[in-house]
């Protein structure tokens, strides 16, 4: 998790050393960024009242943060700063989330087991690696002791939802134990829902399915000094969808019965004992992903599948004045797959492996001056098997910030940024058939041809970030706070599938349907603000921001297709009856897209939602808790820019939970 956690005793408040922040994919884990990097928190509390369906809808009211892929859930993903898909490093549980291969799935976790969501914007290589360049989601599942008070021994939740819009049951459940020095946790949920209703009041088809999954985690708490967490997780779905679930099904986007199945596994161990020069986490992980897409016109069946393998060892220790991160990781990608039929794509059977160093340096220069200095080295290598083909390639990611304390209430601050994405398995080595004009005619079938020399993607990242915070602005007990940020991206060396256009010959008749290949196109500048200004007094809070990203393409000037349209999100919310009853609204303008990319003809007009929600626990009844969300208020019938498919309509969703 990204969680700002106090140093050890040489913290100091007077200009030299004073707490950082800490990145850590879990409690106490110490992969640090810093003060001036932008990272946006999704709470437990905020989980509870969206009652969202996928983790994606959990983070879609962040500024220049925008869901993608269309109302069906499993087609989701999540769109920072005009860049998705790879391009956005996911986490679990502090846990790498590879998996990519063409228009399946990349977002399995349900956010039934979600206790919270970081998410870091702009490029993150020099901490994370590979795929860190428009930034990071992370997100923690809960603990036992998320569901235990201090004494009890053990404990738990049942939680019932309903949503209207496709008439979707979700069930969820935990038990929790205290042993000793262990907690126990398991909880598990079961999901079925019908098609998604748009605006219109038309049936999205195909948008049907089924989920189930399960969480087991053990927290060991050794002694004093050390800790240990295992943990496990399955999820499975099931649902006909197009291949590509972003569009509607058709000829080329065949309907399939898909069958996915996520599990992993991890090993943490802590070690914090009283000495500035350590405070250290070991982190063994395995994740498998394997989707079976069965054709529902046809016998033919394809299975992709990935396992990775991979540790992390990292320590922080203090010098005087000095805060220093280091460590290694790596890991293991194993891909493969197979496409029955004739004139199919051949999926490489490929590994790669990924190793990489990093440092991070907090140094106090003056009285309000902090610096911070960090690097990292990748070394990367892929293997296709069934070509009997390799590369090799490596990256440096540097960053370096400047923070200035310009007073207790202002911090301003500058910070610079590379990231890269090592090429897929997928785009260095696909090969066979990509799609078939005339069948069994020579050159009647469009062929994809690897391109082992790819170019990793490479992104150079500026960003001026200013806080300001404002006291006592209309009463003696409140608050204002404005926060400001502007960036400048450049990244190079995008990875595009390019398709030949076929050629006929008329006298006599041949066709020649061409090529696919994956090559590195594009140079693209995206440039772009965020503003946002969160007002409290007492249990009244207020937020609004608005983001606002442009793109083009270097070579051609034209806009990028992958740039949201600026979004205004305003949000109110208060407590009442001694805290028991809290309501709330937001308010989405999202504004008409007008930079499209040549080419584009669709017309992306503007919209404005209203989301409302109620969370209730009776005083009489306080183990109860039900929460009330009515989504799309208005029944707006919307498109998100640059999708090809229109939202849900009017959603309401009911949850009763009983804890015990």
């Amino acid at each position: 998790m990204i969680a700002a956690i106090p140093m050890h005793s040489q913290a100091r408040d007077n200009g030299q050393l004073s707490e950082i922040t800490i990145t850590a994919a879990k409690e106490d884990a110490t992969q640090s960024t810093s003060q001036s990097m932008r990272v946006k928190k999704v709470g437990q509390e905020e989980v509870a009242q969206q009652q969202a369906t996928s983790v994606p809808q959990l983070v879609n009211n962040l500024a220049n943060v925008t869901a993608v892929g269309g109302p069906r859930e499993n087609a989701q993903e999540v769109n920072i700063r005009g860049l998705d898909h790879n391009r956005v490093l996911q986490l679990v549980d502090g846990v790498r989330q590879n998996f990519v291969s063409g228009h399946r799935p990349t977002y399995f976790l349900d956010p039934a087991l979600i206790k919270d969501i970081e998410l870091q914007k702009g490029p993150s290589s020099a901490i994370w690696g590979s795929g860190a360049i428009g930034g990071v989601i992370s997100q923690n599942t809960i603990h036992a002791r998320d569901l235990l008070d201090t004494g009890d021994t053990f404990g738990g939740f049942v939680r019932q939802g309903y949503q209207s819009n496709n008439d979707l049951w979700l069930t969820t459940a935990a038990l929790a134990g205290r042993y000793e020095n262990m907690d126990l946790l398991v909880s598990s949920y079961y999901r079925d829902g019908n098609e998604v209703e748009l605006g219109d009041g038309n049936n999205l088809e195909n948008s049907a399915d089924r989920d189930k999954g399960v969480l087991a985690k053990l927290d060991w708490f050794i002694d004093d000094s050390q800790s240990s967490t295992f943990t496990y997780r399955r999820g499975y779905s099931e649902g006909g969808v197009p291949v590509d679930g972003s569009t509607n099904a058709n000829t080329s986007n065949f309907l399939v019965d898909r069958e996915t199945q996520v599990d992993q596994a991890s090993i943490d161990y802590y070690l914090n004992p009283d000495n500035s020069l350590i405070d250290t986490k070991l982190t063994l992980y395995w994740t498998r992903t394997q989707i079976d897409d069965p054709h529902i016109t046809d016998a033919r069946v394809d299975t992709t599948e990935m396992n990775t393998y991979g540790i992390n060892l990292n320590n922080e220790s203090h010098f005087k004045n000095l805060a220093v991160l280091y460590g290694f990781d790596g890991y293991q990608d194993k891909f493969e797959g197979a496409r029955s039929g004739e004139n199919r794509p051949i999926i490489p059977d490929a590994t790669t492996d990924v190793w990489g160093a990093f440092t991070t340096v907090h140094i106090p220069l003056a009285e309000r001056w902090k610096a911070e200095i960090g690097a990292r080295y990748d070394y990367f290598a892929t293997e296709a098997k069934n070509l009997n083909t390799s590369r090799s390639d490596n990256a440096l990611s540097p960053s370096a910030a400047l923070i200035w304390e310009a007073t207790p209430k202002l911090n301003v601050s500058v910070r610079y940024d590379q990231a890269f994405r090592a090429p897929t398995a997928e785009e260095l080595y696909q090969s066979g058939t990509h799609f078939c004009i005339i069948p069994g005619m020579p050159g009647g079938c469009n062929t994809f041809i690897a391109n082992p020399n790819l170019k990793p993607e490479e992104s150079e990242n500026i960003e001026f970030l200013a806080d300001y915070t404002f006291d006592k602005v209309f009463t003696d007990s409140d608050s204002l706070k404005v926060s400001a940020n502007v960036f400048h991206n450049d990244v190079d060396n995008f990875i595009d599938q390019e398709v030949e256009n076929p050629v006929f010959t008329p006298f006599p008749f041949s066709i020649d349907a061409g090529n696919t290949t994956y090559n590195n196109v594009d140079k693209a500048e995206i440039q772009g603000f965020e503003l946002e200004a969160s007002y409290a007094f007492g249990t009244l809070n207020s937020t609004v921001s608005y983001g606002q990203s442009r793109g083009q393409n270097e070579k051609t000037g034209e806009a990028l297709a992958t740039i949201p349209a600026d979004k205004w999100v305003w949000q109110l919310n208060k407590a009442w009856l001694q805290n028991s009853l809290k309501t709330g609204v937001t308010l989405t303008r999202v504004e008409s897209q007008k930079h499209l990319a040549i080419g584009e003809t669709n017309e992306y007009d503007h919209y404005t939602l209203v989301d409302l929600y109620a969370s209730w626990t009776p005083q009489s009844a306080k183990d109860v808790t039900v929460d009330l969300t009515v989504n799309n208020l208005t029944d707006q019938y919307y498109r998100v820019a640059n999708q090809q498919l229109y939202m849900p309509g009017k959603d309401i969703r009911l949850g009763i939970k009983y804890a015990f």
